[in-house]
């Protein structure tokens, strides 16, 4: 008994010192990969639901700034494109929040650019 016990305390000591076991580094790079390809294919639907709501001309007088922490930041340029994106952006939030609730849009935020 003594004998086994000795042996099993000694083989998890070589267990413990040996190094953890080696993956390849292509699975790494396809872990770290996954993890924020997840991210840009969500704010690249949230980008292609806003060309939808707000219509080509809004757009192409507007650019999608940044998407964090819940806030859709939009450059847009001065004038009457701005005074319509104020006019709809209620509505583009709410319409953004009912087709995509995962991706946690709590906000859109205008800025004159």
């Amino acid at each position: 008994m003594d004998d086994d016990f000795i042996l099993g305390q000694a083989n998890k000591q070589i267990l413990s010192k040996r190094p953890a076991v080696v993956q390849p580094i292509g699975k790494d790079i396809y872990n770290w990969l996954g993890k924020y390809t997840r991210n840009t294919k969500k704010n690249t639907t949230i980008l292609s639901l806003l060309q939808q709501i707000a219509g080509e001309e809004i757009m192409a007088n507007c650019k999608p700034d940044s998407i964090r922490g819940g806030v859709l930041k939009i450059k847009v340029k001065p004038g009457p494109y701005m005074f319509q994106m104020r006019n709809m952006s209620g509505d583009i939030l709410r319409r953004m929040q009912n087709a995509l609730p995962s991706a946690n849009i709590s906000e859109i935020k205008l800025i004159a650019g």
